[in-house]
């Protein structure tokens, strides 16, 4: 029995799927711990807090929702949600740049930032 010939389209596809795999593992190799949190609400930044100092914040939405931010350990996480889907809560604590936590229902957004004076690499750049 012959070999089947390899299709023609086969090619092309696999050198798109290693280009997206070496893609995202330069990503990941390349995010970088970051010195700030940055908390957004509705679109506007509601504060900045550096990431080495502990404390624990509580966001209030305007539909009545919340959020309980929570930075430790020179991590930051969602601790609690008045959301229904948690996904906030169960992503768990980051330190990295690229790695942004949300909560959608609460229209909140919590990032790690790099700090004045340090260069960071993003998507874009």
């Amino acid at each position: 029995m012959s070999p089947k010939p390899l299709k023609f389209w086969l090619i092309p596809l696999v050198l798109v799927v290693l280009v997206c795999a070496g893609l995202l593992l330069f990503q990941m190799l390349h995010r970088q711990t970051g010195a700030l949190v940055r908390v957004t609400q509705d679109g506007q930044v509601v504060g900045e807090y550096p990431l080495d100092q502990p404390r624990t914040l509580r966001f209030e939405s305007k539909s009545g929702g919340y959020n309980v931010v929570v930075i430790q350990d020179g991590a930051v996480k969602v601790a609690e949600a008045s959301c229904p889907d948690q996904i906030c809560v169960r992503k768990g604590p980051t330190n990295q740049t690229a790695d942004p936590i949300a909560c959608l229902p609460n229209g909140l957004i919590v990032e790690v930032v790099a700090g004045e004076g340090t260069s960071q690499l993003d998507g874009v750049s």
